[in-house]
């Protein structure tokens, strides 16, 4: 997670106004700040800004300037960080970061000035930066300006503790698509395909639920004619998904799972054929481990276990001329790209 967020924060950088700044010597800066109460102010913004790089300096008289518009807000128990730079041709570039606290937001935002205005710019602060100075003794801070509604819509990312290590972003909506395999009848293996969604709700620490939603297909002649049935099933899969562990770039959560569907199935090598459809009900959990490679995308690994709550028996002539079955249990593996706004 630490090269993937470094990464796009470079990228960010380079797109930034002033990145590309062929002037020698210091860039003027001014810092307008907006924040709760309780968060540090433009002071502590700019002395961990000016930590980084020495390249840029306050502002001074009627000079041309990068002006700094930084806005911090409190979102179901986070902290929301916007950061809207503009340089001395009026060209606006905004960003946004949110993080557990204040601190780790001021951290990150000045960071992502930092890379903006200098390249070279420290990517991990200096033990000797200065502490973040409370509301009472920084300076006055200046109204943000709001971003016009043709800006270029704004990168979120979780950022990190006073360390800077950052982790993979907590994105609220994520949508898959991937293949998944699994075993419809015992013996046999059914490759299908998956989409879906999914929602990460607030929460603090490890507490962070996902909810999800997939359409799923599969059948099990893909690869192979089946000898005794064939049979596909195409459901909707729920996923409930309580904690989630972050370190670097991966993801860890445990996740609770439920299909239901139809199984529709037809004879192999009987004089006879017929189909059947029947309902398919099964439930069970996985692990769901997840890298994130940037710009919202991740690769995910997706493994575990299911059961039919409904066991179903299929027969030729008679019904004690049992042919084939539903396992009692139904592994389940699924790899997939997901994409998080």
């Amino acid at each position: 997670m630490l090269l993937a967020g470094y990464f796009s924060l470079a990228v960010a950088a380079v797109l930034a106004p002033g990145a590309q700044d062929a002037e020698i010597g210091t860039k003027p800066v001014e810092v307008e700040f907006d924040a709760p109460e309780g968060c540090s102010g433009a002071e502590a913004f700019f002395n961990t800004l000016r930590s980084r790089t020495d390249r840029v300096r306050r502002a001074d008289g009627n000079e041309p300037r990068t002006t700094l518009q930084v806005r911090l807000t409190r979102v179901h128990g986070q902290v929301v960080g916007e950061l809207r730079m503009v340089d001395d041709r009026g060209g606006p570039d905004t960003r946004k970061v949110q993080g557990a606290n204040c601190d780790d937001v001021v951290q990150a935002l000045s960071l992502t000035a930092a890379l903006a205005l200098d390249p070279s710019a420290l990517l991990f602060a200096p033990a000797t930066t200065p502490a973040l100075v409370s509301p009472a003794t920084a300076a006055p801070a200046a109204p943000a300006v709001v971003p016009a509604a043709g800006d270029r819509p704004a990168t979120s990312a979780t950022e990190t503790d006073d360390t800077m290590r950052e982790r993979r972003p907590v994105l609220p909506l994520e949508f898959s698509v991937g293949p998944v395999g699994t075993t419809l009848l015992a013996g046999s293996f059914s490759p299908g395909v998956t989409l879906g969604a999914r929602k990460t709700l607030a929460g603090e620490g490890a507490v962070r639920p996902t909810l999800g939603v997939a359409i799923a297909y599969a059948r099990n002649d893909v690869f192979a004619s089946p000898s005794v049935a064939q049979v596909s099933l195409a459901g909707l899969a729920g996923t409930v998904c309580p904690l989630r562990w972050t370190a670097s770039i991966l993801t860890i959560e445990p996740c609770a799972l439920v299909l239901t569907g139809w199984l529709s199935a037809s004879g192999r090598q009987v004089t006879h054929t017929s189909t059947v459809d029947r309902l398919w009900l099964s439930a069970g959990g996985a692990v769901r481990t997840s890298a994130f490679i940037g710009r919202g995308l991740s690769l995910e690994l997706e493994a575990g276990v299911s059961a039919p709550l409904l066991k179903r028996r299929f027969f030729a002539t008679v019904p004690s001329n049992v042919v084939a079955e539903t396992p009692t249990v139904s592994p389940l593996v699924g790899i997939g790209l997901t994409y998080g706004l």
